[in-house]
């Protein structure tokens, strides 16, 4: 059953990525909470202290090259320290920076990632990802 999204979590060491994208997703809904967190250990201690319904992301856009944790090594956490129930709510979109068909069958290979994009994000493409996953 797909839902209305009621929050965003944004992961990027990218600041001006990460302010492009708040943006962006409040061009598409302006009632939609967004969070960020710079690396996948700031987004993994998130959600393991956010884990109530009103705070979880639905959806969680996600940098593959950060500091500190990248996106595969999220992953991997993800799928270690976050329940399954948890993790079957949340729409997980690997962004890429090379839009490569390796990188693409890689994050796909993983069975949190529900779809992936290419850098840079705009109004538009957000707007089809939540047409495409909540509507």
């Amino acid at each position: 059953m797909l839902r209305k999204p009621k929050s965003v979590l944004l992961v990027d060491d990218d600041d001006t990525t990460n302010f492009l994208n708040r943006f962006f997703v409040k061009q598409v809904d302006t009632n939609l909470t967004v969070n960020t967190a710079s690396n996948g250990k700031e987004a993994i201690d998130f959600l393991e202290t956010s884990l109530n319904e009103e705070h979880t992301p639905c959806l969680l856009i996600l940098d593959t090259n950060m500091p500190i944790m990248d996106g595969w090594e999220f992953l991997d956490a993800y799928e270690e320290r976050l329940n399954e129930e948890l993790r079957k709510n949340i729409v997980v979109i690997m962004l890429t920076a090379l839009d490569t068909e390796e990188t693409t069958a890689m994050a796909m290979a993983n069975p949190n990632v529900t779809d992936t994009a290419q850098k840079p994000l705009s109004d538009l493409k957000f707007k089809v990802l939540i047409k495409k996953y909540f509507s």
